[in-house]
């Protein structure tokens, strides 16, 4: 078994696209000898040349030229896969694919290398390579520009590592959500990244976490949130100078430059782009897709205002750095049409531009790379109309218009619909709080003038003492119904918000929605139509969380059975349950209280138990209903969780068994699992 931190290096590579694991060739004169001896003892047999290639190839991924490693790597892997070696045969797929990567024009075999290892990751044992090679086969396709296929990868490699690779499942996530942003995918996008930066957060990983921010600025900058991308950026510059991260420092700067040429602020622009090729300069910063970036972005630059000689120099700067370090076939292949573009625009005849804009918009098309497709719109709509082809340059801006809107329309929609119900929870969690704070307090008031009246009457009359303590005692018991009714009520209004809320998103949202994917089906834009769909299956999803229609329409048996069903499918936990027909027995409310209990267990234990497997038992006992919840997670102290005020999932679960005047009972112990059970008398 090789080190995890090793295996971590490897997969760094989609940020760190520059970052080499073998050395350039600083191969001494005893590490030679032995790679020399190695080798001559291969001749052997099939069991004995697998032992020669354990040792041969580290020394080649190690110090080995790059023919040694693609000439010895590919035998070594075959003889692995010969004699069952899996985990072998897995890790030197993936540092074969390293190499590859860094080999001009070699990105679609490294592709081809990771498919085949997929074929095999099913018999390889260690949870870590298996969800590296899924990795690494989606790093593949994001290289080439395959975002979608890219982002199936990714979600395949999260459900093969387990808990104790929370890592890996971090980079995973960070590496989910810059392909669903190169797709234009906003809300999901920010979801993985904030999921991604929590992750690195907790385990105290400083550099992955700034890495995440970088690209929640560049996501912001995108959709014009340009303030909130600023703040993070020059944030994140102090912290990559703290950190020598010279690389990642230039990065911010360029995505900075970007940000101030979408605001059309060109000269701002052009400072920054000159200060981080200065920089990339002065530091020798050996990464070819970086500096061709920078080149690039000031050929688009100077193409934009005219400056001819500068134009070809960036660009001819940035078009040698390709054919030496790269070649085609990557994501800068996109950014080279457009500067291409733009320079025979504008310093050439503009019938010739024509060309190079139809290959700009077909790639652009194939990639699915939304912001690239109305750019190719803009310049389209613009060399019509220098043109004289008014009517193709009115078509162009039509289609641009309409594909904006659309677009913006669904994240806008999604967006408020999202945040819009945490909202809403997040209020009425904060009422019900402090309506709990209002009746401590009173009832607190009420106990101190009652201990101060007894004494000061004690002296006087012991009857009137009695009395009064009768009284007082009437009127606590009296605040404690109060409260009781109260939190009932309280619940009750909850469910009715709730529903309100979930009917309303359905009803005026979601018809919205469907009004907007209707007009998008007639515009043939399957990107948007594909959008859209998604962002009604969210809405809609947001909708049943909200209220449980199929407790409505199935009964409380088969809700709750549907329920464990959909948890079963969707998550690693083993459900098993033993559901009697309670339905009869309850009413409609009560059978929500019942459901709404069931649904704050299940919550406590995908956020808290790390459980593997969950027992459910809904049992009718002589009229009397019981249900028992278990779980092998990790336990907790109740008494503890219970007086932390932050607890409010239990304190909801206490005031809803109340409710159903029945009674909680909760069995826990730190590392033994919980049980949780419920007794409603009818």
């Amino acid at each position: 078994m090789f080190p995890s931190s090793f295996l971590r290096v490897i997969l760094f590579g989609q940020i760190c696209t520059t970052f080499l694991l073998f050395s350039n060739i600083h191969t001494g004169f005893c590490q030679q000898n032995q790679i020399d001896k190695l080798k001559d003892q291969l001749p052997a047999t099939d069991e004995k040349r697998l032992e020669i290639f354990q040792d041969l190839l580290p020394l080649l991924y190690k110090e080995g030229t790059e023919e040694d490693i693609i000439t010895y790597f590919p035998e070594g892997i075959n003889l692995a896969l010969q004699q069952h070696e899996f985990d072998v045969a897995g890790r030197w797929s993936i540092e074969l694919y390293q190499v590859y990567e860094r080999m001009p024009g070699q990105r679609q075999k490294a592709l081809e290398l990771m498919q085949r290892a997929v074929d095999f990751s099913k018999n390889v044992e260690s949870s870590v390579l298996r969800g590296s090679i899924f990795l690494k086969l989606a790093a593949a396709h994001y290289n080439l520009g395959d975002f979608d296929t890219a982002i199936e990868g990714y979600s395949q490699a999260i459900e093969e590592f387990e808990v104790q690779d929370s890592i890996y499942v971090a980079d995973a996530l960070f590496f989910r959500g810059q392909a669903k942003d190169y797709i234009g995918d906003f809300i999901n996008s920010l979801t993985d990244y904030q999921q991604a930066a929590l992750y690195y957060e907790l385990l105290g990983d400083d550099e992955f976490t700034a890495h995440v921010e970088n690209s929640m600025g560049i996501l912001f900058s995108k959709y014009e949130l340009y303030e909130e991308a600023e703040k993070i950026r020059l944030s994140l510059l102090d912290k990559y100078q703290n950190l020598g991260f010279d690389r990642e420092w230039a990065v911010v700067m360029l995505n900075r430059a970007s940000s101030y040429k979408k605001l059309g602020h060109e000269e701002k622009n052009r400072e920054l782009l000159l200060e981080t090729f200065d920089f990339i300069e002065k530091e020798n910063l050996e990464d070819p897709e970086l500096e061709i970036s920078v080149n690039l972005a000031l050929a688009i630059h100077y193409a934009t205002t005219g400056n001819q000689e500068k134009y070809r120099f960036h660009y001819d700067k940035a078009e040698n750095l390709r054919e030496e370090k790269i070649g085609s076939g990557s994501f800068l292949d996109l950014t080279f049409l457009r500067a291409v573009y733009l320079g025979e625009k504008n310093f050439s005849n503009p019938q010739n531009a024509i060309k190079s804009l139809n290959e700009y918009k077909s790639l652009a098309s194939q990639l699915d790379k939304f912001s690239d497709q109305m750019d190719a719109l803009k310049f389209e709509a613009d060399l019509m109309n220098d043109l004289g082809r008014h009517k193709e340059a009115f078509e162009a801006l039509t289609k641009l218009t309409e594909k904006k809107d659309s677009l913006m329309a669904v994240n806008k929609a999604a967006s408020f619909a999202f945040y819009q119900t945490l909202y809403e929870t997040e209020k009425k969690e904060r009422e019900l709080l402090n309506k709990e704070v209002e009746i401590k307090n009173i009832t607190a008031s009420n106990q101190r003038r009652l201990a101060w009246i007894i004494g000061g009457f004690l002296t006087v009359l012991v009857l009137l003492s009695i009395l009064y303590l009768y009284r007082g005692l009437q009127s606590a018991k009296k605040a404690r119904a109060m409260q009781e009714q109260f939190s009932r009520d309280l619940l009750v209004y909850q469910e009715e918000e709730r529903k309100r809320i979930s009917k309303d998103l359905h009803d005026g949202l979601g018809q919205s929605l469907l009004l907007i994917k209707n007009k998008v089906a007639m515009s043939a834009d399957p990107s948007a139509a594909g959008l859209l769909n998604s962002a009604i299956e969210e809405l809609r999803g947001i909708s049943r969380s909200l209220h449980p229609f199929q407790l409505e329409e199935l009964g409380l048996t088969k809700a709750i059975q549907n329920t464990l069903d959909h948890l079963d499918e969707e998550t690693d936990i083993f459900v098993s349950s033993e559901l009697d027909d309670v339905d009869h027995l309850l009413s409609k409310e009560e059978q929500l209280h019942i459901y709404r209990i069931l649904q704050e267990v299940f919550n406590n234990i995908l956020k808290h138990a790390e459980a593997s497997a969950v027992r459910v038992l809904l049992l009718l006992e002589n009229s009397n209903i019981s249900l028992s919840i278990e779980d092998n997670g990790i336990g907790f102290d109740f008494s503890e969780k219970y007086q932390d005020f932050g607890s409010l999932g239990l304190k909801t679960l206490k005031e809803r068994t109340a409710g159903l005047k029945g009674t909680m009972k909760v069995d826990s112990e730190k590392g033994k699992g919980t049980k949780f059970s419920f007794y409603f008398y009818k």
